[in-house]
């Protein structure tokens, strides 16, 4: 059996070069998958417990319990068996280098060498409080050097540290800062450590120490050995991965689904072209089962040779993904289970793909070894598929429910369960439409009537070649449309929350002017002003910031109220908060003590109350003036104009922020940055794990016209010898290519849409409001790569039929 299917494919190996490729990739992507999890997963449990390798025993103290004061590691150090101690700290801070300024974290390092965990590359250990020592990709990205000084803000209190030296860790940590420093025990001086490393002489083993330190340590220190914290440190590292890993997972099943589907196209045009061969098998004696078994001896052989392949260069690929991401540290992991599986899982959907193919071959009937080979049709509408409309319509319904009542397990059910529905259907729906569509073409003579002709003759291949696209096209399509929406309404809610676009304060006196005319020559703001500010007490608030606005930047930060000078009380802006400490709401007129004095006001909440980072009631200008005469001008706020490049805007913002660091940034620039940065990110990284499911799609459809090609060869001769040129072969190929490329695009578009609206709706809840934006200029991409795929595709398979001879049309079958 093996040896007639081996030879089989020797014989002609070009008509399985397809399903080989398919499942090179598919597998590839699952075996990445692995290989990419296991070493960044060991990475990330290096990088976790690496603080922890110069220790025996570590002790850490209760949050949740009162602070045991600054003198408590004593308790460590004086246990009998303890050798050496170290104070564990570790301070959030905003680093200043004059260019920019960023979040920083500053670690501690202890002073007794034996208890120091990296060494360095450059420089001294910091000695004293003013001393520090920075890593690698620190001083690269702060464009540092040793010797340099920099200023930490923290507190509102500032303090002028030298670099050293530079660290040399032997691995890029993972922390969400930019920046990190490590510095003396000295520059934690007063404050509590969180933890105590510790040493312990030859004659006591951690586990000695750990229960002695148990048994005489007050309430609220906890004791254990190094070697279980970093356990514990590295599980609690390493588990934020486990999303990643299942998203990634998930992408590389839709790639081997869609390789599953090119294979099932392939050999159901195989046994379609082979029905006399096997006609004739089964005239001198072949069984139904040896015919079948000898289509899936094929499928077992290509799909082996595929897999391992495909498992060989998945291992290359996950360690290179891990390398780049600066995951591997701790070198190649590879999971053998994991690999076996990727193996086993490809050969397994090679033959699940192969079967219903096989089981066509077997139902064979001798007989048909005296007819000539036909070309398949389309596809009936069957009850699978109207089981499968049914499905699509209940989990569709299932979506929409979920999303709209913000329960996204519900969204996700139905969710899956409308995408398998769809999945059974639309090969019977894309069939009609390829159909619908080849009838256009009739309409038209010449190439476009031939290709139409070809459309219609064989239906059910063309949509599953279809249906690929579909799959990748479709999921390409709703990550846009959810990345577009989800942009959309971050604006949307970051315009609510922000009314303008940049803010920067001070705690005391006035913002320097140089600041502001800094900010004032920033490209692409509109309007930039430094409104008065005053410090003055209001009777149900307290002590507060009274800001005063021009009525210019109140209508455009959204406030007209403001801006109005009509007869009446002079509005009044405060937070929500602020407005129920007043017990009053918008629109309400309230006589409020300020600095002693009464003043009626009508009262309105606005978000530009809190703009500043901290509750700030505004007024009209002129109303302050007679309220608080002064002359501090304490923020300064810019609204940008429309259109503006809102990346640069940060970026400048960031680097007057650097040359200041008596300012707080805040506004709606500073949170778009971030937020838009992540589901960049993120959308970029799927995009990427689904090129692979539109190449082989691309696959798919080169392999239909290609075997159609090999199918047609007498067809195709004889409209040589009739006068067809080869470059009108060439456009009937590019033709037919087209319209499955341009019907599976289509269609894609149609539930891609839909299914990223709903998708973002489920996500985001009730969060936000909801603002639907539909990429156009994305969807315009999908449309014109989708043609780009089905011209490509044609272009081996048009080469072969250009070189069929007007002569092979008189051959026999």
């Amino acid at each position: 059996m093996f040896a007639h299917a081996l030879s089989g494919i020797t014989a002609r190996p070009a008509r399985l070069a397809a399903v080989l490729a398919a499942i090179v990739l598919g597998t590839l992507f699952l075996a990445a998958t692995a290989v990419f999890t296991a070493t960044s997963a060991a990475g990330m449990r290096l990088v976790a417990a690496a603080p922890l390798t110069a220790a025996d025993v570590i002790v850490d103290r209760d949050p949740d319990a009162p602070d045991p004061g600054a003198d408590w590691p004593a308790h460590v150090a004086g246990h009998p068996g303890v050798t050496a101690t170290a104070p564990v700290h570790a301070a959030t801070v905003e680093l200043v280098t004059g260019e920019a300024r960023a979040t920083t974290n500053v670690y501690s390092v202890s002073d007794r060498p034996e208890l120091r965990w990296f060494e360095l590359s450059e420089g001294v250990w910091p000695t004293g409080a003013g001393e520090v020592v920075a890593d690698g990709p620190t001083l690269e990205s702060a464009g540092l050097a040793v010797g340099d000084t920099v200023r930490l803000l923290a507190d509102g209190e500032e303090a002028e540290v030298t670099v050293v030296g530079a660290a040399d860790l032997g691995f890029r940590p993972l922390t969400g800062v930019v920046y990190r420093l490590y510095a003396s025990e000295d520059f934690f001086a007063g404050e509590s450590p969180q933890s105590v490393t510790a040493r312990v002489g030859a004659g006591t083993s951690p586990e000695e120490a750990v229960a002695g330190l148990t048994a005489s340590l007050p309430g609220g220190l906890h004791a254990m050995t190094a070697r279980e914290q970093a356990g514990l440190a590295a599980d609690r590292f390493a588990g934020g991965s486990r999303q990643l890993e299942l998203i990634m997972l998930v992408f590389a099943l839709i790639a081997l689904l869609s390789a599953s589907l090119v294979i099932t196209n392939t050999f159901t045009i195989l046994v379609s072209q082979r029905r006399r061969e096997t006609a004739l098998l089964r005239l001198v004696g072949a069984d139904r089962s040896q015919v079948r078994n000898l289509v899936l001896a094929e499928a077992l052989v290509v799909g082996s040779v595929g897999s391992a392949l495909g498992v060989a260069a998945g291992v290359g690929v996950g360690y290179a993904g891990a390398s780049l991401a600066g995951l591997a540290g701790d070198g190649l992991h590879v999971g053998v289970p994991a690999l076996a599986g990727s193996f086993l899982a490809g050969v397994a959907a090679t033959l699940c793909a192969a079967w219903f193919p096989a089981r066509g071959a077997a139902s064979t009937a001798p007989v048909e070894a005296l007819r000539s080979a036909s070309l398949p049709g389309g596809v009936r509408f069957r009850a699978v598929h109207g089981a499968g409309l049914a499905l699509a319509v209940l989990g569709t319904a299932g979506t929409v429910f979920g999303a709209w009542a913000d329960d996204l397990p519900a969204a996700i059910a139905g969710g899956s369960l409308g995408a398998v529905g769809l999945l059974v259907f639309l090969r019977y729906a894309l069939s009609r439409l390829i159909r619908a569509a080849g009838g256009l073409l009739l309409r038209r003579r010449g190439v476009p009537e031939l290709a139409g002709a070809n459309l219609r003759r064989a239906t059910g291949r063309s949509a599953t070649a279809a249906l690929t696209l579909v799959l990748g096209l479709g999921l390409i399509t709703a990550l846009l449309t959810a990345a577009e929406t989800g942009r959309a309404t971050i604006d949307g809610d970051l315009d609510a929350r922000f009314p303008v676009d940049v803010s920067a304060r001070v705690d005391e006196g006035s913002v320097d002017p140089g600041t502001v005319d800094l900010i004032r020559g920033i490209d692409g703001l509109a309007l930039v002003e430094a409104p008065r500010t005053a410090r003055v007490e209001i009777a149900g608030l307290g002590g507060t910031t009274l800001v005063g606005v021009s009525p210019e930047m109140a209508r455009a930060a959204g406030s007209a109220a403001v801006a109005q000078d009509g007869p009446g009380p002079p509005a009044l802006l405060v937070s929500a908060d602020q407005a129920r400490a007043l017990g009053a709401a918008t629109g309400d007129t309230v006589d409020l003590a300020v600095d002693g004095r009464p003043h009626p006001f009508t009262l309105h909440v606005s978000a530009l109350a809190t703009v500043s980072g901290s509750p700030g009631p505004v007024v009209r200008e002129e109303v302050l003036d007679s309220l608080a005469p002064g002359g501090e001008r304490g923020v300064v706020w810019g609204v940008a104009a429309d259109g503006a490049d809102t990346d640069a805007l940060a970026g400048r913002m960031a680097r007057i922020a650097g040359a200041d660091p008596r300012i707080a940034v805040n506004g709606a620039l500073a949170e778009r940055g971030d937020l838009t940065g992540v589901l960049d990110v993120l959308v970029g990284l799927a995009l990427a794990m689904l090129l692979v499911t539109v190449v082989i799609s691309g696959l798919g459809v080169a392999n239909t016209l290609g075997l159609s090609v090999l199918e047609r060869t007498r067809e195709l001769a004889l409209l040589r010898a009739l006068g067809l040129t080869r470059g009108g072969l060439r456009a009937t190929l590019a033709v037919e290519a087209a319209v499955i490329a341009a019907v599976g695009a289509l269609l894609g578009l149609l539930i891609g849409v839909p299914y990223g609206l709903v998708g973002v709706k489920a996500v985001i809840g009730g969060t936000a409001p909801l603002v639907v934006a539909v990429p156009w200029s994305g969807t315009a991409l999908v449309l014109a790569a989708a043609l780009l795929i089905g011209i490509a595709a044609t272009l081996l398979p048009g080469r072969r039929a250009a070189r069929i001879a007007p002569a092979q049309g008189l051959g026999v079958d």
